[in-house]
Protein backbone atom coordinates (compact mmCIF):
# COMPACT_ATOMS: atom_id res chain seq x y z
CA UNK A 1 0.00 0.00 0.00
CA UNK A 2 2.89 2.36 0.70
CA UNK A 3 4.59 1.72 -2.32
CA UNK A 4 1.45 2.58 -4.20
CA UNK A 5 1.28 5.87 -2.75
CA UNK A 6 5.09 6.80 -2.74
CA UNK A 7 5.68 6.04 -6.42
CA UNK A 8 3.42 8.96 -7.54
CA UNK A 9 4.42 11.09 -5.15
CA UNK A 10 8.09 10.42 -6.65
CA UNK A 11 6.83 11.22 -9.94
CA UNK A 12 4.96 14.46 -8.67
CA UNK A 13 8.07 15.78 -7.75
CA UNK A 14 10.11 14.72 -10.86
CA UNK A 15 7.83 16.46 -13.24
CA UNK A 16 7.98 19.40 -10.43
CA UNK A 17 11.23 19.32 -11.29
CA UNK A 18 11.31 18.88 -14.55
CA UNK A 19 8.83 21.68 -15.36
CA UNK A 20 10.90 24.19 -13.25
CA UNK A 21 14.23 23.98 -15.07
CA UNK A 22 11.86 24.04 -18.07
CA UNK A 23 10.22 27.06 -17.03
CA UNK A 24 13.41 28.65 -15.95
CA UNK A 25 15.04 28.18 -19.17
CA UNK A 26 12.38 29.36 -20.99
CA UNK A 27 12.35 33.05 -18.72
CA UNK A 28 16.14 32.93 -19.12
CA UNK A 29 15.95 32.82 -23.17
CA UNK A 30 12.95 35.72 -23.02
CA UNK A 31 15.29 37.55 -20.68
CA UNK A 32 18.58 37.54 -23.09
CA UNK A 33 16.35 38.21 -26.30
CA UNK A 34 14.88 41.39 -24.18
CA UNK A 35 18.42 42.45 -23.58
CA UNK A 36 19.69 41.84 -26.95
CA UNK A 37 16.31 43.86 -28.59
CA UNK A 38 17.09 46.61 -26.05
CA UNK A 39 20.90 46.92 -27.16
CA UNK A 40 19.93 46.77 -31.04
CA UNK A 41 18.97 50.89 -31.18
CA UNK A 42 22.20 51.78 -29.16
CA UNK A 43 24.90 49.09 -31.35
CA UNK A 44 23.08 50.20 -34.34
CA UNK A 45 23.94 54.02 -34.18
CA UNK A 46 27.51 53.35 -32.91
CA UNK A 47 28.05 51.16 -36.24
CA UNK A 48 26.37 54.03 -38.27
CA UNK A 49 28.47 56.73 -36.30
CA UNK A 50 31.64 54.28 -36.98
CA UNK A 51 30.66 53.89 -40.67
CA UNK A 52 30.61 57.71 -41.33
CA UNK A 53 32.90 59.14 -44.03
CA UNK A 54 36.58 60.70 -42.43
CA UNK A 55 35.60 64.14 -43.34
CA UNK A 56 31.83 64.75 -41.93
CA UNK A 57 34.09 63.72 -38.24
CA UNK A 58 36.13 66.44 -39.00
CA UNK A 59 33.78 69.20 -39.76
CA UNK A 60 31.71 68.35 -36.90
CA UNK A 61 34.62 68.03 -34.91
CA UNK A 62 35.85 71.67 -35.99
CA UNK A 63 32.84 73.22 -35.85
CA UNK A 64 29.93 71.85 -33.74
CA UNK A 65 31.02 69.12 -31.40
CA UNK A 66 33.13 71.63 -28.97
CA UNK A 67 30.27 74.04 -29.27
CA UNK A 68 27.51 71.40 -28.50
CA UNK A 69 29.56 69.92 -25.70
CA UNK A 70 30.23 73.27 -23.64
CA UNK A 71 26.85 74.13 -24.09
CA UNK A 72 25.32 70.84 -22.96
CA UNK A 73 27.66 70.53 -20.04
CA UNK A 74 26.78 73.97 -19.01
CA UNK A 75 23.10 73.52 -19.02
CA UNK A 76 23.48 70.21 -17.05
CA UNK A 77 25.67 71.41 -14.60
CA UNK A 78 23.61 74.56 -13.77
CA UNK A 79 20.52 72.45 -13.84
CA UNK A 80 21.72 69.88 -11.79
CA UNK A 81 23.14 72.86 -9.17
CA UNK A 82 19.52 73.94 -9.55
CA UNK A 83 17.58 71.39 -8.92
CA UNK A 84 19.25 70.32 -5.39
CA UNK A 85 19.01 73.13 -4.58
CA UNK A 86 15.32 73.40 -4.86
CA UNK A 87 14.98 69.15 -3.69
CA UNK A 88 17.09 69.55 -0.90
CA UNK A 89 15.56 72.72 0.84
CA UNK A 90 12.05 71.91 -0.23
CA UNK A 91 12.53 67.99 1.70
CA UNK A 92 14.15 69.63 4.98
CA UNK A 93 11.56 72.23 5.12
CA UNK A 94 8.61 69.84 4.44
CA UNK A 95 10.18 66.48 6.29
CA UNK A 96 12.05 67.65 9.38
CA UNK A 97 10.52 70.91 10.43
CA UNK A 98 6.85 72.11 11.80
CA UNK A 99 6.24 73.58 8.50
CA UNK A 100 2.24 74.14 8.16
CA UNK A 101 0.42 72.00 5.63
CA UNK A 102 3.50 69.06 5.37
CA UNK A 103 1.29 66.64 3.68
CA UNK A 104 0.03 69.47 1.33
CA UNK A 105 2.87 70.36 0.48
CA UNK A 106 4.23 66.94 0.22
CA UNK A 107 2.14 66.37 -2.80
CA UNK A 108 1.42 69.49 -4.33
CA UNK A 109 6.02 69.25 -4.43
CA UNK A 110 5.61 65.86 -6.23
CA UNK A 111 2.99 67.09 -9.07
CA UNK A 112 5.42 69.57 -11.12
CA UNK A 113 6.92 66.06 -12.47
CA UNK A 114 3.34 66.19 -14.52
CA UNK A 115 4.81 69.26 -16.16
CA UNK A 116 6.78 68.61 -19.65
CA UNK A 117 9.49 71.34 -19.79
CA UNK A 118 8.88 72.05 -22.71
CA UNK A 119 5.26 73.49 -22.06
CA UNK A 120 6.55 75.55 -18.88
CA UNK A 121 9.32 77.10 -21.47
CA UNK A 122 5.97 77.88 -24.11
CA UNK A 123 4.17 79.41 -20.64
CA UNK A 124 7.58 81.41 -19.96
CA UNK A 125 8.08 82.75 -23.39
CA UNK A 126 4.00 84.04 -23.66
CA UNK A 127 4.37 85.94 -20.43
CA UNK A 128 7.93 86.98 -20.83
CA UNK A 129 8.45 87.77 -24.67
CA UNK A 130 8.31 91.39 -26.26
CA UNK A 131 4.37 91.95 -26.49
CA UNK A 132 3.38 89.10 -24.27
CA UNK A 133 1.35 89.31 -21.03
CA UNK A 134 4.09 90.93 -18.96
CA UNK A 135 5.36 93.60 -21.78
CA UNK A 136 1.30 94.19 -22.10
CA UNK A 137 0.23 94.62 -18.73
CA UNK A 138 3.19 97.18 -18.52
CA UNK A 139 2.19 99.05 -21.80
CA UNK A 140 -1.86 99.17 -20.42
CA UNK A 141 -1.08 99.69 -16.45
CA UNK A 142 2.46 101.21 -15.98
CA UNK A 143 2.51 103.69 -18.94
CA UNK A 144 5.82 102.07 -20.40
CA UNK A 145 6.18 102.89 -24.20
CA UNK A 146 6.28 99.88 -26.46
CA UNK A 147 9.22 98.27 -26.40
CA UNK A 148 10.82 100.25 -23.21
CA UNK A 149 9.84 98.10 -20.41
CA UNK A 150 12.73 95.56 -18.97
CA UNK A 151 12.49 91.74 -19.94
CA UNK A 152 14.53 89.27 -18.55
CA UNK A 153 15.77 87.38 -21.17
CA UNK A 154 15.21 83.33 -20.84
CA UNK A 155 16.23 82.46 -24.21
CA UNK A 156 19.31 81.64 -22.95
CA UNK A 157 21.65 79.19 -20.69
CA UNK A 158 19.95 80.75 -17.48
CA UNK A 159 16.29 80.58 -18.83
CA UNK A 160 17.01 77.17 -19.84
CA UNK A 161 18.20 76.43 -16.76
CA UNK A 162 15.48 77.69 -14.63
CA UNK A 163 12.32 76.48 -16.40
CA UNK A 164 14.33 72.70 -16.54
CA UNK A 165 15.02 73.04 -12.90
CA UNK A 166 11.51 73.72 -12.05
CA UNK A 167 10.18 70.79 -13.39
CA UNK A 168 12.49 68.44 -12.26
CA UNK A 169 13.43 69.10 -9.03
CA UNK A 170 11.00 66.75 -7.73
CA UNK A 171 13.59 64.14 -8.95
CA UNK A 172 15.58 65.18 -6.22
CA UNK A 173 12.95 66.25 -3.60
CA UNK A 174 11.31 62.75 -3.99
CA UNK A 175 13.68 60.45 -3.12
CA UNK A 176 15.63 63.28 -0.42
CA UNK A 177 12.18 63.34 1.19
CA UNK A 178 11.69 59.48 1.44
CA UNK A 179 15.72 59.02 3.13
CA UNK A 180 14.80 62.10 5.66
CA UNK A 181 11.60 60.05 6.84
CA UNK A 182 13.76 57.12 7.21
CA UNK A 183 16.62 58.39 9.07
CA UNK A 184 17.04 57.13 12.67
CA UNK A 185 16.68 59.80 14.94
CA UNK A 186 18.74 58.06 17.90
CA UNK A 187 22.08 59.46 15.65
CA UNK A 188 21.00 63.07 15.24
CA UNK A 189 20.19 62.50 19.22
CA UNK A 190 23.88 61.26 19.87
CA UNK A 191 25.47 64.47 18.03
CA UNK A 192 23.12 66.12 20.10
CA UNK A 193 24.79 64.58 23.81
CA UNK A 194 28.34 64.92 22.10
CA UNK A 195 27.93 68.98 22.07
CA UNK A 196 27.11 69.72 18.69
CA UNK A 197 24.41 72.51 17.84
CA UNK A 198 21.62 71.84 15.58
CA UNK A 199 23.42 72.82 12.57
CA UNK A 200 26.22 71.32 13.15
CA UNK A 201 24.54 68.26 13.53
CA UNK A 202 22.35 68.49 10.20
CA UNK A 203 25.91 69.35 8.28
CA UNK A 204 27.76 66.23 10.49
CA UNK A 205 25.13 63.82 10.69
CA UNK A 206 22.04 64.19 8.14
CA UNK A 207 23.66 65.64 5.09
CA UNK A 208 25.59 62.87 4.97
CA UNK A 209 23.33 60.31 4.90
CA UNK A 210 21.08 61.98 2.49
CA UNK A 211 23.70 62.23 0.38
CA UNK A 212 23.43 59.47 -1.82
CA UNK A 213 19.62 59.89 -2.08
CA UNK A 214 20.02 63.59 -3.30
CA UNK A 215 23.37 62.71 -5.70
CA UNK A 216 20.97 60.06 -6.89
CA UNK A 217 17.91 62.37 -7.58
CA UNK A 218 20.77 64.53 -9.13
CA UNK A 219 21.89 62.12 -11.56
CA UNK A 220 18.51 61.59 -12.94
CA UNK A 221 18.22 65.22 -13.56
CA UNK A 222 21.19 65.12 -15.12
CA UNK A 223 20.12 62.30 -17.79
CA UNK A 224 16.82 64.26 -18.10
CA UNK A 225 18.93 67.49 -19.49
CA UNK A 226 20.95 65.73 -21.64
CA UNK A 227 18.42 64.31 -23.26
CA UNK A 228 15.85 67.12 -23.30
CA UNK A 229 14.81 68.35 -26.38
CA UNK A 230 11.69 70.40 -26.75
CA UNK A 231 12.78 72.83 -24.37
CA UNK A 232 16.29 73.80 -25.61
CA UNK A 233 14.64 73.85 -29.73
CA UNK A 234 11.60 76.58 -27.66
CA UNK A 235 14.43 78.57 -25.94
CA UNK A 236 16.61 77.97 -29.09
CA UNK A 237 19.26 77.07 -26.43
CA UNK A 238 21.55 74.96 -28.94
CA UNK A 239 22.39 71.66 -27.25
CA UNK A 240 23.36 68.14 -28.55
CA UNK A 241 20.00 67.04 -29.40
CA UNK A 242 18.37 69.88 -30.92
CA UNK A 243 21.36 69.81 -33.19
CA UNK A 244 20.36 66.58 -33.70
CA UNK A 245 17.13 66.80 -34.86
CA UNK A 246 18.27 70.17 -37.18
CA UNK A 247 20.89 67.24 -38.92
CA UNK A 248 18.67 64.42 -38.94
CA UNK A 249 15.60 66.85 -40.94
CA UNK A 250 17.99 68.89 -42.78
CA UNK A 251 20.25 66.89 -44.08
CA UNK A 252 20.29 64.07 -46.57
CA UNK A 253 23.07 62.21 -45.12
CA UNK A 254 21.99 61.52 -41.86
CA UNK A 255 25.63 60.21 -40.70
CA UNK A 256 26.38 63.91 -39.24
CA UNK A 257 23.29 62.81 -36.99
CA UNK A 258 24.26 59.62 -35.66
CA UNK A 259 28.21 61.10 -35.10
CA UNK A 260 26.33 63.63 -32.47
CA UNK A 261 24.22 60.88 -31.26
CA UNK A 262 27.60 58.62 -30.77
CA UNK A 263 29.46 61.47 -28.56
CA UNK A 264 26.17 62.64 -26.92
CA UNK A 265 25.79 58.82 -25.83
CA UNK A 266 28.89 58.92 -24.41
CA UNK A 267 27.96 62.04 -22.63
CA UNK A 268 25.22 60.22 -20.79
CA UNK A 269 26.74 56.79 -19.90
CA UNK A 270 28.24 57.55 -17.13
CA UNK A 271 25.58 59.63 -15.68
CA UNK A 272 23.50 56.11 -16.40
CA UNK A 273 25.81 53.73 -14.30
CA UNK A 274 26.61 56.26 -11.80
CA UNK A 275 22.57 56.56 -10.46
CA UNK A 276 22.50 52.96 -10.94
CA UNK A 277 25.31 52.56 -8.14
CA UNK A 278 23.78 55.38 -6.01
CA UNK A 279 20.73 54.05 -6.01
CA UNK A 280 22.25 50.43 -4.15
CA UNK A 281 24.36 52.56 -2.34
CA UNK A 282 20.76 54.37 -1.00
CA UNK A 283 19.15 51.52 -0.20
CA UNK A 284 22.14 50.31 2.26
CA UNK A 285 22.47 53.62 3.70
CA UNK A 286 18.65 54.66 4.33
CA UNK A 287 17.73 50.98 6.06
CA UNK A 288 17.15 52.29 9.62
CA UNK A 289 14.86 51.85 12.25
CA UNK A 290 12.19 54.05 11.82
CA UNK A 291 11.54 57.00 15.12
CA UNK A 292 9.30 59.58 14.51
CA UNK A 293 11.04 62.50 13.71
CA UNK A 294 12.40 65.71 16.02
CA UNK A 295 11.20 68.69 14.16
CA UNK A 296 13.45 72.05 13.93
CA UNK A 297 10.89 74.37 15.17
CA UNK A 298 10.94 77.23 12.66
CA UNK A 299 9.93 80.16 15.00
CA UNK A 300 9.71 83.88 13.19
CA UNK A 301 11.56 81.86 10.12
CA UNK A 302 8.44 80.57 9.85
CA UNK A 303 6.71 83.16 7.48
CA UNK A 304 9.82 83.30 5.31
CA UNK A 305 9.71 79.24 5.04
CA UNK A 306 5.74 79.57 3.98
CA UNK A 307 7.11 82.10 1.28
CA UNK A 308 9.78 79.96 -0.51
CA UNK A 309 7.70 76.19 -0.30
CA UNK A 310 4.52 78.68 -2.09
CA UNK A 311 6.75 80.48 -4.25
CA UNK A 312 8.26 77.33 -5.40
CA UNK A 313 4.77 76.09 -6.16
CA UNK A 314 3.57 78.78 -7.32
CA UNK A 315 6.26 78.81 -10.05
CA UNK A 316 6.55 75.60 -10.95
CA UNK A 317 2.83 74.19 -10.91
CA UNK A 318 0.85 77.26 -10.40
CA UNK A 319 1.71 79.58 -12.86
CA UNK A 320 1.86 77.05 -15.83
CA UNK A 321 -1.62 76.28 -14.69
CA UNK A 322 -2.77 79.80 -14.67
CA UNK A 323 -1.13 80.69 -17.38
CA UNK A 324 -2.27 77.78 -20.40
CA UNK A 325 -5.86 77.79 -18.77
CA UNK A 326 -6.31 81.53 -19.73
CA UNK A 327 -5.08 80.97 -23.21
CA UNK A 328 -7.50 78.03 -23.07
CA UNK A 329 -10.47 80.41 -22.16
CA UNK A 330 -9.16 82.48 -24.69
CA UNK A 331 -9.36 80.36 -27.71
CA UNK A 332 -12.30 79.33 -26.39
CA UNK A 333 -14.30 82.25 -25.49
CA UNK A 334 -13.03 84.69 -27.86
CA UNK A 335 -11.69 83.21 -30.93
CA UNK A 336 -9.12 84.95 -34.06
CA UNK A 337 -9.51 84.26 -37.49
CA UNK A 338 -6.14 81.99 -36.89
CA UNK A 339 -8.20 79.99 -33.82
CA UNK A 340 -11.00 78.88 -36.07
CA UNK A 341 -8.19 78.21 -39.22
CA UNK A 342 -6.73 75.55 -36.75
CA UNK A 343 -10.09 74.40 -35.67
CA UNK A 344 -9.93 75.13 -31.66
CA UNK A 345 -13.43 72.98 -30.31
CA UNK A 346 -13.22 70.45 -28.12
CA UNK A 347 -13.13 67.64 -30.52
CA UNK A 348 -10.00 68.24 -31.79
CA UNK A 349 -8.24 68.15 -28.49
CA UNK A 350 -10.11 64.91 -27.25
CA UNK A 351 -8.97 63.70 -30.68
CA UNK A 352 -5.08 64.40 -29.21
CA UNK A 353 -5.61 62.98 -26.09
CA UNK A 354 -7.59 59.89 -26.89
CA UNK A 355 -4.41 59.20 -29.43
CA UNK A 356 -1.72 60.02 -26.29
CA UNK A 357 -3.23 57.93 -23.89
CA UNK A 358 -4.41 54.68 -26.03
CA UNK A 359 -0.07 55.01 -27.29
CA UNK A 360 0.79 55.85 -23.71
CA UNK A 361 -1.80 52.93 -22.08
CA UNK A 362 0.06 50.32 -24.83
CA UNK A 363 3.49 51.43 -24.73
CA UNK A 364 3.33 51.45 -21.11
CA UNK A 365 1.58 47.83 -21.06
CA UNK A 366 4.56 46.59 -23.34
CA UNK A 367 7.24 47.67 -21.39
CA UNK A 368 6.59 46.56 -18.21
CA UNK A 369 5.32 43.10 -19.83
CA UNK A 370 8.61 42.85 -21.56
CA UNK A 371 10.30 44.15 -18.40
CA UNK A 372 9.51 40.81 -16.52
CA UNK A 373 11.78 38.79 -17.98
CA UNK A 374 14.84 40.43 -17.03
CA UNK A 375 14.05 41.98 -14.06
CA UNK A 376 13.13 38.16 -12.46
CA UNK A 377 16.51 36.87 -13.53
CA UNK A 378 17.93 39.82 -11.82
CA UNK A 379 16.12 39.01 -8.33
CA UNK A 380 15.83 35.01 -8.56
CA UNK A 381 19.63 34.84 -9.80
CA UNK A 382 21.92 37.46 -8.82
CA UNK A 383 25.43 37.43 -9.99
CA UNK A 384 27.48 38.61 -12.77
CA UNK A 385 25.59 37.16 -16.12
CA UNK A 386 22.23 38.91 -14.27
CA UNK A 387 23.74 42.27 -13.87
CA UNK A 388 24.99 42.22 -17.31
CA UNK A 389 21.28 41.33 -18.59
CA UNK A 390 20.42 44.65 -17.08
CA UNK A 391 22.47 46.48 -18.13
CA UNK A 392 21.87 45.90 -21.50
CA UNK A 393 18.12 46.43 -20.68
CA UNK A 394 19.07 49.81 -19.30
CA UNK A 395 21.34 50.39 -21.70
CA UNK A 396 18.51 52.92 -23.86
CA UNK A 397 18.26 55.31 -20.66
CA UNK A 398 21.76 56.16 -21.95
CA UNK A 399 19.68 57.41 -25.46
CA UNK A 400 17.45 60.78 -25.38
CA UNK A 401 14.23 60.07 -26.88
CA UNK A 402 15.32 61.51 -30.09
CA UNK A 403 18.54 59.05 -30.64
CA UNK A 404 15.68 56.14 -30.07
CA UNK A 405 13.37 57.92 -32.57
CA UNK A 406 16.49 58.36 -34.95
CA UNK A 407 17.84 55.20 -34.43
CA UNK A 408 14.05 53.13 -35.34
CA UNK A 409 13.94 55.25 -38.53
CA UNK A 410 17.09 54.26 -39.66
CA UNK A 411 16.24 50.59 -38.72
CA UNK A 412 13.32 50.14 -40.50
CA UNK A 413 14.02 52.42 -43.48
CA UNK A 414 16.58 50.13 -43.87
CA UNK A 415 15.61 46.98 -42.87
CA UNK A 416 11.93 47.07 -43.10
CA UNK A 417 10.64 49.46 -45.06
CA UNK A 418 7.06 48.03 -45.08
CA UNK A 419 6.50 49.14 -41.72
CA UNK A 420 8.46 52.39 -41.72
CA UNK A 421 5.83 54.88 -40.89
CA UNK A 422 3.02 52.65 -39.39
CA UNK A 423 1.92 52.66 -35.69
CA UNK A 424 3.62 49.54 -35.52
CA UNK A 425 6.91 50.94 -35.00
CA UNK A 426 5.80 54.28 -33.18
CA UNK A 427 4.57 51.83 -30.23
CA UNK A 428 8.08 49.63 -30.33
CA UNK A 429 9.90 52.63 -30.56
CA UNK A 430 7.92 53.65 -27.34
CA UNK A 431 8.27 50.51 -25.64
CA UNK A 432 12.20 50.71 -25.73
CA UNK A 433 12.42 53.81 -24.62
CA UNK A 434 10.33 53.35 -21.35
CA UNK A 435 12.21 49.83 -20.86
CA UNK A 436 14.87 50.97 -18.61
CA UNK A 437 12.22 52.77 -15.95
CA UNK A 438 10.16 49.66 -16.37
CA UNK A 439 13.09 47.03 -15.23
CA UNK A 440 13.94 49.33 -12.60
CA UNK A 441 10.81 49.77 -11.64
CA UNK A 442 9.85 46.18 -11.96
CA UNK A 443 12.74 44.85 -10.35
CA UNK A 444 12.26 46.88 -6.98
CA UNK A 445 8.85 45.49 -6.97
CA UNK A 446 9.53 41.92 -7.49
CA UNK A 447 12.31 41.99 -4.56
CA UNK A 448 9.61 42.02 -1.55
CA UNK A 449 8.58 38.74 -2.76
CA UNK A 450 9.90 35.88 -0.70
CA UNK A 451 11.70 33.02 -2.73
CA UNK A 452 10.14 30.73 0.31
CA UNK A 453 6.44 31.43 -0.88
CA UNK A 454 7.57 30.94 -4.82
CA UNK A 455 9.32 27.69 -3.52
CA UNK A 456 6.63 26.65 -1.83
CA UNK A 457 3.98 26.45 -4.14
CA UNK A 458 6.56 24.91 -6.64
CA UNK A 459 6.87 22.36 -4.29
CA UNK A 460 2.92 21.80 -4.48
CA UNK A 461 3.62 21.38 -7.99
CA UNK A 462 2.26 24.67 -9.68
CA UNK A 463 4.40 25.58 -12.98
CA UNK A 464 6.19 28.63 -12.62
CA UNK A 465 3.47 30.54 -14.98
CA UNK A 466 0.99 29.38 -12.20
CA UNK A 467 3.29 30.02 -9.58
CA UNK A 468 4.06 33.53 -11.11
CA UNK A 469 -0.10 34.43 -11.41
CA UNK A 470 -0.95 33.03 -8.14
CA UNK A 471 1.90 34.01 -5.81
CA UNK A 472 4.12 36.45 -7.31
CA UNK A 473 2.02 38.96 -9.53
CA UNK A 474 -0.50 39.54 -6.59
CA UNK A 475 2.09 40.77 -3.77
CA UNK A 476 4.45 42.71 -6.04
CA UNK A 477 1.48 44.41 -7.44
CA UNK A 478 1.63 47.74 -5.71
CA UNK A 479 5.47 48.39 -7.41
CA UNK A 480 4.39 46.71 -10.63
CA UNK A 481 1.85 49.79 -10.89
CA UNK A 482 3.82 52.27 -9.64
CA UNK A 483 6.15 51.35 -12.24
CA UNK A 484 3.53 51.25 -14.79
CA UNK A 485 2.15 54.87 -13.71
CA UNK A 486 5.51 56.39 -14.12
CA UNK A 487 6.03 54.99 -17.47
CA UNK A 488 2.42 55.71 -18.84
CA UNK A 489 3.25 59.76 -17.55
CA UNK A 490 6.76 59.30 -19.42
CA UNK A 491 5.26 58.26 -22.29
CA UNK A 492 1.89 61.22 -22.42
CA UNK A 493 4.94 63.76 -21.92
CA UNK A 494 7.47 62.18 -24.97
CA UNK A 495 7.97 64.40 -27.30
CA UNK A 496 11.26 63.78 -30.26
CA UNK A 497 10.48 59.80 -30.17
CA UNK A 498 6.71 59.97 -31.58
CA UNK A 499 7.28 63.06 -33.91
CA UNK A 500 9.96 61.14 -35.42
CA UNK A 501 7.76 58.28 -35.92
CA UNK A 502 4.88 58.63 -35.97
CA UNK A 503 2.39 58.09 -39.07
CA UNK A 504 1.27 60.87 -41.15
CA UNK A 505 -2.19 62.12 -39.73
CA UNK A 506 -1.30 60.78 -36.37
CA UNK A 507 -1.26 63.51 -33.74
CA UNK A 508 -0.83 63.28 -29.68
CA UNK A 509 -1.36 65.65 -27.51
CA UNK A 510 2.47 66.74 -27.68
CA UNK A 511 2.44 66.78 -30.98
CA UNK A 512 -0.10 69.07 -31.36
CA UNK A 513 1.65 71.20 -28.65
CA UNK A 514 4.68 71.93 -30.77
CA UNK A 515 3.38 72.24 -34.07
CA UNK A 516 1.05 75.05 -32.55
CA UNK A 517 3.80 76.76 -30.21
CA UNK A 518 6.59 76.42 -33.62
CA UNK A 519 4.03 78.65 -35.21
CA UNK A 520 3.64 81.03 -32.36
CA UNK A 521 -0.29 80.09 -31.96
CA UNK A 522 -0.20 79.86 -28.21
CA UNK A 523 -4.02 79.71 -27.78
CA UNK A 524 -3.73 76.81 -29.98
CA UNK A 525 -0.86 75.18 -27.89
CA UNK A 526 -2.28 75.63 -24.33
CA UNK A 527 -5.60 73.67 -24.60
CA UNK A 528 -3.83 70.23 -25.54
CA UNK A 529 -0.84 71.48 -23.00
CA UNK A 530 -4.11 71.89 -20.18
CA UNK A 531 -5.60 68.32 -20.81
CA UNK A 532 -1.87 67.31 -21.16
CA UNK A 533 -1.42 68.32 -17.67
CA UNK A 534 -4.95 67.59 -16.40
CA UNK A 535 -4.11 63.93 -17.47
CA UNK A 536 -0.96 63.64 -16.22
CA UNK A 537 -1.59 64.90 -12.66
CA UNK A 538 -4.87 62.91 -12.74
CA UNK A 539 -2.63 59.86 -12.89
CA UNK A 540 0.65 60.92 -10.43
CA UNK A 541 -2.49 61.90 -7.85
CA UNK A 542 -4.09 58.69 -8.08
CA UNK A 543 -0.81 56.61 -6.96
CA UNK A 544 -0.13 59.02 -4.30
CA UNK A 545 -1.60 56.20 -2.62
CA UNK A 546 1.12 54.43 -3.01
CA UNK A 547 3.25 57.13 -1.82
CA UNK A 548 5.93 54.48 -0.64
CA UNK A 549 6.23 53.07 -3.94
CA UNK A 550 5.92 55.80 -5.84
CA UNK A 551 8.92 57.79 -4.34
CA UNK A 552 10.77 54.22 -3.96
CA UNK A 553 9.98 53.52 -8.38
CA UNK A 554 11.41 57.51 -8.61
CA UNK A 555 14.42 57.61 -7.15
CA UNK A 556 15.41 54.30 -8.69
CA UNK A 557 14.33 54.87 -12.50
Amino acid sequence: MKRTIFLPRAQTARASITLWRASSAALGSAAVLVGILAIVPLVYIVIRALEADAAVWERLWSRQIPVLAGNTLALTVTTVFLSALFGIGAAWLVERTDLPGARVWRVMLALPLAIPAYVAAICWLILLRRGGVVDQVAMEWLGFARGTFPLPQITNLWGATIVISLCVFPYVFLPVGAALRSLDRSLEEAARIAGLSAWATLRRVALPLIMPAAAGGALLVALYVLSDFGTVAMLRYRTFTLAIFQQFAGQVDRSAAAILSFILIGMATPALYGAAWLARRERQVTRTRWQPPRLVHLGRWRPLALLAIGGLTFFSLGLPLLTLGGLTLQGWLFPTEVDRIWEVNNAGVLRHALNSVGLAVTAATGAIALAIFPALVAVRRPGRWSSLLLAACQSPFALPGIIVGLSFVLLFNRWMPALYGTLVVLVIGLVFRLLPQAVTANESALRIVSPSLEQAARTLGQSGARTFQRVTLPVAAPGLLAGWVLCFVTAMKELPTVILLRPPGFDTLPVRIWVAASESVHTQAAPPAFALIAVTIATLLLVTRYRAGMEKALSQS
